[in-house]
């Protein structure tokens, strides 16, 4: 006999959740961005690399689908308006996590206040350093809706039964 989803903001497994977006994946590409300038390296590869996990993770907790694209672009509509949702998918999704390489509309840096070389037409730059922040207030209105949100919360629990979260 399955138990049903019973989702309360008081859950356990909900506070899992939040603790692992916020303490553990935003903290984790925080921490590479600090020892990558420690160290005087640049891994803005990896850390845009998480980061494009982070959304295809909040999107499946938020939206309890294994439809990949339509998640992950829902979520981009949803918390990061400012950014064209299709263009994220392909470039950052498809292309840099799943094929270690970058398409047609973006170009990854580091920092918006260094001097930037000019680049071609129709590509954009993205700056790790303001997509990160987009990005932490974008968990910060999921978190918020996480809590105050029945159906929000029961995606969250379902998918968690699905795939576990690290806790």
């Amino acid at each position: 006999m399955t138990l049903p989803i019973i989702a309360d903001a008081n859950d356990p497994i909900i506070d899992q959740i939040i603790k692992s977006f916020s303490d553990y994946n935003i903290r984790d590409i925080r921490e590479i961005g600090k020892l990558a300038d420690a160290a005087n390296m640049d891994f803005v590869i990896a850390e845009f690399t998480l980061c494009s996990c982070l959304i295809d993770q909040l999107s499946g907790f938020r939206y309890n689908s294994d439809e990949v694209g339509c998640r992950y672009r829902q979520f981009v509509r949803d918390y990061l308006p400012m950014y064209n949702p299709k263009e994220l998918y392909n470039d950052l999704r498809n292309r840099l996590v799943h094929n270690y390489s970058i398409g047609e509309y973006y170009q990854l840096t580091r920092n918006s206040k260094a001097p930037q070389p000019p680049i071609g037409n129709n590509i954009t730059r993205l700056f790790l350093d303001t997509f990160l922040s987009d990005l932490e207030n974008a968990v910060t209105k999921y978190i918020s809706e996480l809590k105050t949100n029945i159906d929000i919360r029961t995606n969250a629990l379902k998918w968690y039964k699905k795939y576990r979260i690290i806790g």
